[in-house]
């Protein structure tokens, strides 16, 4: 006779079903949300300011036209953008100039200007100590050339015999070469989900593990928590080769007298 399953229950079949939907439904949910945090990002640090322009510039435009208060016209015209939800016209509108801000900074009049008010900045007081450094963070993140570039490199963080996965970014401090008396780099670790995020470590050149990663592999790993991961060989010598790690030591045998 065969034998038949016991009945689980419904705990146990809501359980299952349940977590079912969620894998089939979390990632729509997930790009959406991302989707929606952009808008808004770009809508309230951009689209925003160029409703306001537009609306002041449509409100003087009539007041110069038909006459009358610039003031009653800025509020009206206002509350018009408002129920027509007009809104989303601000976010169209930024997200074309910054298109077109892109294409002229590619040109060579548009990088000649952006190089001089970048000097202008840098040589502005309170702004010039944290420009350059918010520069280098941005260009870090969204510019393709640079993290291409990047070399993905395994360290053993936070402790030893835990492999974490990070980006070699730069030197490390000279007197951290100095006092160790080896080569010292400067390794950002990344955090899960959200590889913007992590610790800058700063870790001696021979003891990194060169891996043949990409980044866009690398950012599959970090931001999927490592289900993504990468089946890349090691690349150059690594610092502890894995066939001459130690192995661990059989207890002798004693042998009687």
């Amino acid at each position: 006779m065969k034998k038949q399953e016991p009945n689980k229950g419904f705990w146990a079949d809501f359980k299952r079903f349940f977590f079912r939907g969620l894998a089939a439904i979390l990632p729509s949910l997930l790009t959406l949300w991302l989707i929606i945090w952009g808008y808004q990002f770009i809508n309230d640090y951009f689209g925003y300011y160029v409703n306001k322009g537009t609306i002041w510039i449509v409100a003087h435009l009539q007041t110069m036209i038909y006459g009358g208060s610039a003031e009653e016209r800025l509020a009206r015209l206002s509350e018009f953008w408002r129920s027509w939800r007009l809104d989303i016209g601000g976010f169209i509108i930024a997200m074309v100039l910054i298109y077109f801000l892109g294409i002229f900074l590619a040109s060579f009049v548009g990088r000649w200007i952006w190089r001089l008010i970048e000097v202008l900045l840098g040589r502005t007081p309170l702004i010039g100590q944290v420009y350059p450094q918010v520069k280098q963070v941005t260009d870090f993140f969204l510019t393709k050339k640079h993290l291409s570039a990047l070399q993905v490199v395994a360290v053993e963080y936070p402790r030893k015999g835990i492999w974490s996965l990070g980006v070699i970014t730069g030197e490390a401090p000279k007197e951290l070469s100095d006092h160790t008396g080896t080569e010292v780099v400067s390794v950002f670790v990344a955090s899960s989900p959200t590889p913007m995020t992590g610790y800058a470590i700063c870790v001696p050149k021979n003891e990194l593990l060169y891996l043949s990663v990409s980044m866009d592999d690398f950012l599959k790993f970090v931001i999927s928590g490592g289900v993504l991961g990468s089946g890349s060989k090691l690349l150059q010598d690594p610092a502890v080769p894995p066939a001459e790690l130690p192995k661990p030591q059989e207890p002798q045998q004693q042998t009687g007298p």
